[in-house]
Order: C-alpha cells, then structure tokens, then sequence
C-alpha cells in the first residue's frame, strides 16, 4: 500500500483542556497508563508508522519525555499558541513522505483506520477519519436561531487522524495563519488553499474525550476491553507458488535464490533479480493475509528501480496480522544442485522473516525430467506458508 512511502504521525498534546475542568484530562489515568499514552501507542505499534512526533504543552515537554523515555521513535517537542500553530511546528518536526495529525484526547484509535487514513492519502493526497451524522444538524447564528439544515446525508463527523503528503500540508500552510481562530484543524487549511479532500470511515470509539462525561465513557470501554475474554488464536495458510525461465548466460545475470547466490548458474527471466523462492514466499504470504503483494505493491515498487526480492518480502509482511510461524520450500530444477545451499537458505530466510532457520524448511527435487523445470528450462517453487494471529 505504501509503495516505499515513509510514514510519521504527530500527536497534538498542547491544549489547555479548559472545556475539561481543572486538570489536564490527557494524564488522567485509562486501563493503567495515562489517556495520552493510550493514543500515542496507537502509533507506535503500527506497522506502517517509522516515527512519532509528540506536540506537548510546555510544562509538560519534561514529563512526557520521562513517560516516553524508553520509546527510540518518539521525539516531544513543545507547542505553540493555537492548535494549528502546534500542528505546523509538529509538521516541520516531522521527515515522512506522509504524515498522520492525530489528537491526543482519542484514546481508541484503531489501527484500521488508520490504515484506511493512510490509503485515502495516498490517492487524493489527503484524507482524514470520520463518521456519517446520525442527527440532523442545524447551522445557528450567534442567537442559536437556524440559520439552515445540513442535508444529513452528506454530513460527516470529523475525527482524526488527517493524513497528508507532508509537503502538500506544508504548502498549505504557507498560505494560512497559524494562529487564525476559525482554522479548527488542518484540513481547513488544505481546503483554504485549495486542495482536495477525502473523508474515510472511522470509528464511533475513535471519540474525543473533551468533557468529564467522555473520560466516564472511555473508563466504561476500558473495563469493556479487560472483562472482554482473551481472543482466541486463529491459525492461518497460505500456498505460493512461482516459477521463472532461465536468462541466456550471456547477460551475466546472477543466480539468487532465497537470498542466496549461485555460482557459476545464468540467471532467472523477470523484471526483478529474480529470486523465485522469495517471490513464492511472497505468494504464501498473500495467501494469508488476501493483499496481492506481487501482482501490485512489488511491481510498483520494482518499476521504481528496486530489483532486490527481499525488499518486497518485508513489504509483503506489513500486511501479515499476526506472526509467522513456519515456512515450508519445494524447490524443482534440474539445475544448480541445491542440496549444498539448502543451510545458507534457511538462514537467511529464517534472518529475513524473524523466524530463525529451524522454523524454515527446504526441499528440492530434479523432476526426473517431467516438466520443463525438470528439464532444466527454469526453476519452479512451492511455499506453504503458517500464520498465528490473535483474535
């Protein structure tokens, strides 16, 4: 999905808390930890983010870095005077192709939607969470007189993240004030200067907590989430196969298969290096967790001039939900021999997923000159790929 794009979020932390009450309700405690720590980890445990950037409020800069002190990817630095003045200083913190604004009051942030964000930003350059209206509303004056209705069809609730291409946020900007009252959140800004964007689905749980009530209701779904029983692990498999031509030995073209180079063997037909084993890995994974990996996000990530086969195996597991848990190869060829190979595979098979190389297994037959592979034309693999996920 995100095609070599790399990824940061900014939690905005620095508000005032007035509609509140008299304490800060992002240190309130929630499920053991404070709210705060809640929403960042959100971030950090998704696999597509690379680096948090927290926006706190000044005299809070110090204690933020001591409840965030073991987190590598974490930086905190202190906010402006406005919402968007903390957001641009977030921004320009930030160094992803793509950035994710969130508020630092939604606690309940789900690791789909943020998905759902990065793709819709992606495609339109942004996008931002929300939920369809379920009451009407109605636009007032100053007196609470109406002045009009929204067609309650077409009104969205909005939430965060919002996700932009960094850039074109930063652009934005440059034609808005920062500390301009009526600019509520960074969307505003893009659409200000002109620049689309797309509404995602998000989630009624993905709520702000603003008020005393809503610190209620997010301890009433914190004892949901602990009275909820421990889900269940649930077994998943995937098969892949693939099977390339062997280059004409002029070419010089290197042998590799699952990481590992041939000697003194031409190489395999393909746009990539090549490495079949690694792309039938790619297929089993695919299998598992339905994204079609070779057939998309590989080609686009090849066609921008990166031939290494590993790199689509890592971008392939991204997808997975869970973890690897076995990995089974049955390699056809009648040439090289590939038995002498078989313990630098699984090595750095077992390197390249995490796994370790006992959790790898290798096999290969000549094919007694049955198919073409068996005659020495090509390489054909098979990979029976295992997954345990939670819930």
């Amino acid at each position: 999905m995100l095609q070599n794009q790399t990824v940061q979020a900014v939690i905005l932390a620095a508000g005032s808390s007035t509609r509140y009450g008299f304490r800060d309700k992002l240190y309130e405690p929630l499920g053991g930890h404070p709210l705060l720590w809640r929403s960042v980890h959100a971030f950090l445990e998704h696999p597509a983010v690379d680096a948090v950037v927290l926006v706190a409020r000044q005299d809070r800069v110090e204690f933020c870095r001591g409840l965030f002190a073991d987190e590598e990817r974490l930086t905190v630095i202190p906010g402006g005077e406005s919402r968007c003045e903390s957001s641009l200083l977030g921004v320009k913190a930030a160094e992803g192709d793509l950035v994710l604004v969130h508020d630092g009051a939604r606690p309940f942030l789900s690791g789909e939607v943020i998905d759902r964000c990065l793709a819709g930003a992606l495609e339109t350059g942004a996008a931002v969470a929300g939920v369809p209206a379920v009451d009407t509303v109605k636009v007032c004056d100053s007196g609470r007189m109406v002045r009009y209705t929204t067609p309650r069809k077409d009104t969205w609730l909005i939430q965060s993240p919002q996700t932009f291409r960094r850039k074109l946020l930063l652009e934005a900007y440059e034609q808005a004030d920062p500390l301009d009252p009526s600019l509520t959140d960074d969307c505003m800004v893009m659409e200000q200067a002109g620049f689309p964007v797309q509404v995602v689905m998000g989630s009624r749980d993905n709520f702000k907590v603003t008020r005393p009530e809503d610190y209620q209701h997010a301890l009433a779904l914190c004892r949901r989430e602990e009275e909820r029983p421990a889900p269940a692990s649930v077994w998943r498999t995937g098969i892949g196969q693939d099977s390339h031509r062997f280059e004409e030995p002029a070419t010089g073209k290197p042998l590799i298969l699952g990481g590992v180079t041939f000697p003194g063997c031409p190489g395999l037909s393909a746009n990539s290096d090549g490495d079949v084993v690694l792309h039938a890995l790619c297929n089993a994974i695919s299998g598992i967790t339905c994204e079609n990996i070779l057939g998309t996000r590989a080609d686009i990530i090849c066609s921008s001039g990166e031939k290494n086969s590993q790199v689509y195996v890592l971008e392939a597991l991204k997808y997975l939900r869970g973890r690897l848990t076995h990995l089974s190869f049955t390699i056809e060829c009648a040439r090289p021999i590939i038995s002498p190979y078989i313990p630098q595979m699984r090595r750095a098979i077992g390197e390249l997923t995490g796994l370790g190389e006992n959790a790898v297994g290798i096999t290969a037959t000549s094919g007694e000159q049955l198919t073409d592979f068996g005659r020495g034309l090509g390489i054909s693999v098979f990979c029976i790929a295992t997954a345990e996920e939670v819930g």
